[in-house]
């Protein structure tokens, strides 16, 4: 009988694909379930492998969640820097107040599309903020994209009309207007019947908080 031999890069690739069968299923049973309630077995389930295989990965659940932290700040980080491309490019130009504006209203409707997006990202990071945070502070992967555009506007906005803000406090009041509001999307924001999943009413609620952030960066 033909026995056909399996190449190297087969076999790398059918790794490949089972690690990150384990991680999407890890994420979404994480952010559904919490850390202690979801089990490796459960999580091999979901990824349609052997019980045993997210242990022959990653070792222990901790370090498996560790990983889905790091996947999930990464696409994170890479959708932070989309939405803040508008923001760079201001900072690059010559444009004026209302360009920055515009920039910042751009900036919000894009990261909250990509939290929109990306529920499980949100309930990640309640669930985190819920048990403490303490396996939160053991990701590596760098989360600064929006820090970096702040103080690229504070420095270029100089002679341009921008005051001199604290970046942490755009920071605490970007995140304020755009993570805060989806994170509540089932109590408060349905309670004031704002769905910032509607394009419509997403771009209204950015235009607020690039309004509100204008009155920080210009005081």
């Amino acid at each position: 009988m033909y026995d056909p031999v399996v190449r190297p890069a087969e076999r790398i690739r059918d790794a490949q694909r089972s690690r990150d069968a384990i991680l999407e299923s890890a994420q979404r049973l994480f952010s559904e379930r919490g850390f202690d309630a979801a089990s490796l077995g459960d999580i091999a389930a979901a990824a349609g492998l052997s019980r045993g295989t997210p242990s022959y990965f990653f070792g222990s659940k901790e370090q498996l969640y560790i990983e889905v932290l790091n996947r999930a700040f990464a696409s994170r980080q890479a959708a932070t820097e989309r939405a803040f491309a508008p923001v760079r490019d201001w900072c690059a130009g010559d444009a004026g107040l209302d360009g920055l504006r515009r920039a910042l209203a751009r900036a919000a409707d894009g990261y909250m599309s990509f939290l929109a997006e990306q529920r499980s990202f949100v309930q990640l990071v309640m669930r985190e903020e819920l048990s403490g945070g303490s396996r939160m502070r053991a990701r590596t992967v760098p989360s600064n994209a929006m820090r970096d555009a702040f103080e690229m506007v504070r420095r270029a906005g100089r002679d341009r009309g921008v005051g001199r803000f604290s970046v942490d406090d755009a920071l605490v009041l970007f995140v304020s207007l755009t993570f805060t509001p989806t994170s509540l999307r089932n109590t408060f924001m349905r309670a004031v019947s704002r769905d910032l999943e509607t394009p419509g009413s997403r771009r209204r609620h950015a235009k607020l908080a690039a309004d509100q952030l204008m009155c920080l960066l210009t005081a």
